[in-house]
């Protein structure tokens, strides 16, 4: 018999914690409104989605310290509208869902 075939595992972006701080706050997410331009969103969702990445590697490589390095210098609309992004991301592409309230 042979071994089952490993899965092959994305490979991440890699960046230096200050490069990702400096993608996120350039990605703008906390300024986007619904007048955006379609222009403005895609470019300001791109980055946001590439700077997920690259924060997800630096995980990996350097554990969660390093990611909270990056978060803490975030002011709290940054963090807020990146963390917001984040979580519709992970909802987006996992089995992630919210739960269903009991009824009363």
């Amino acid at each position: 018999m042979s071994e089952p075939a490993e899965t092959p595992q994305m490979k991440r972006i890699e960046m230096d914690g200050a490069s990702i701080e400096a993608l996120i706050r350039r990605a703008g997410i906390e300024e986007l409104r619904s007048d955006s331009t379609e222009l403005e969103r895609s470019q300001a969702l791109s980055r946001g989605a590439t700077a997920l990445d690259a924060l997800c590697g630096l995980n990996d490589r350097y554990g969660t310290g390093a990611v909270w390095d990056v978060l803490s210098e975030l002011d709290r609309a940054q963090l807020l509208g990146f963390a917001t992004f984040a979580v519709s991301e992970t909802a987006e592409h996992t089995d992630y869902h919210w739960a269903s309230r009991p009824e009363d």
